[in-house]
C-alpha cells in the first residue's frame, strides 16, 4: 500500500467525518434526536443511523468496491479491497445528554486490527485528529505525540467501568483500585475514540477498558500507533468484543501488571 493510496483514503475519511459531524450537530441543535435502547445501557439514536448512512455514502462515491463494518449496520460482505470501520457517534450517551465528549470515528484497514488510516473528529470542539501509517498523527493538521510521562505515579489514566456487564464489576474494580493506588489520577470521558486520541496528543497517559466493539477503537488505534503509543489486546478479541490497555508506551508494562 503506497503513500498516495493512504493519503486518498485519509482525505475521504476526513471529508466524511466533517460532513457527519455537521449533520448530527444540526440534529442536536434542532432537537431532532430520538433515542432507543439496543441492550442494557447500550443506546442508539436516529442521529447515529443518519451519520453512518452519510459516512458510507460519502466513502462509496470515491471507493465503491470497498467494504464496511459499522456499529449500526454491521459487517457488509468483505471485498478484499480494504475495509472501513465506522463508529458514527462514539459516545452516544454523551451526545443525547448534551455532554460534549462525543466523536465521529472512521478507520480504514486491509489486515484486521491494523488500521492504516484513522480519523477521530471531536465535533463540538472542532478538533480533528488524523493519521495515516508512516506519516504520523495530527490534530487539526499539526503533528502530535504521546506524553513523555515515564513515572506511573504522575500518570493520568482512563478507567471505564463495565456499565453493560455489571457481573464483571468486582474484578474490574479490583484492577482499577490497583491502578488508582499507583497513578496520579483517573478519568473517564465516555468515548473510547476520544480517550485514545487524548493519549495520542499527550493529554492522557494510559487507558484500561473491557467489552468494547472494534468500531469503538479502530480510529483511535491508528492515531495512537502513529503518535508513538501502544495498544495491547487482553486475551482473544474480535470485531464485537475487545478488552485492552493503551498507553504512551512508557508506562505500559506497569499498567499491564495492574490489570493482570
Amino acid at each position: 500500500m503506497n503513500d498516495v493510496q493512504k493519503r486518498a483514503h485519509l482525505d475521504v475519511a476526513v471529508d466524511a467525518a466533517r460532513k457527519a459531524g455537521a449533520l448530527v450537530k444540526s440534529m442536536m441543535e434542532q432537537g431532532d434526536v430520538r433515542v432507543s435502547e439496543k441492550h442494557m445501557n447500550d443506546f442508539v439514536t436516529n442521529a447515529d443511523r443518519a451519520s453512518e448512512t452519510l459516512i458510507i455514502s460519502t466513502i462509496k462515491e470515491r471507493f465503491p468496491d470497498e467494504s464496511f463494518f459499522g456499529e449500526e449496520s454491521g459487517e457488509q460482505e468483505r471485498s478484499g479491497n480494504g475495509r472501513w470501520v465506522i463508529d458514527p457517534i462514539d459516545g452516544t450517551t454523551n451526545y443525547f445528554h448534551g455532554i460534549p465528549d462525543w466523536t465521529i470515528s472512521i478507520a480504514w484497514e486491509i489486515e484486521p486490527f491494523h488500521p492504516l488510516v484513522g480519523v477521530v473528529y471531536v465535533v463540538l470542539q472542532d478538533e480533528l485528529f488524523s493519521a495515516a501509517e508512516g506519516d504520523g498523527a495530527r490534530l487539526n493538521g499539526r503533528p502530535v505525540h504521546v506524553s513523555s510521562t515515564d513515572d506511573h505515579s504522575r500518570a493520568v489514566i482512563v478507567c471505564v467501568p463495565p456499565h453493560r456487564h455489571h457481573d464483571a464489576a468486582p474484578a474490574y474494580f479490583a484492577a482499577e483500585q490497583r491502578i488508582f493506588d499507583g497513578c496520579s489520577d483517573l478519568r473517564s470521558f465516555g468515548s473510547c475514540a476520544l480517550e485514545l486520541a487524548y493519549i495520542a496528543c499527550g493529554r492522557l497517559d494510559g487507558y484500561y477498558e473491557r467489552f468494547l466493539g472494534y468500531y469503538d477503537l479502530a480510529g483511535g488505534l491508528a492515531l495512537l500507533r502513529e503518535a508513538g503509543g501502544k495498544l495491547e489486546f487482553l486475551g482473544t478479541h474480535d470485531d464485537t468484543h475487545c478488552d485492552f490497555i493503551a498507553s504512551n508506551g512508557k508506562i505500559h508494562d506497569w499498567l499491564r501488571e495492574q490489570v493482570r
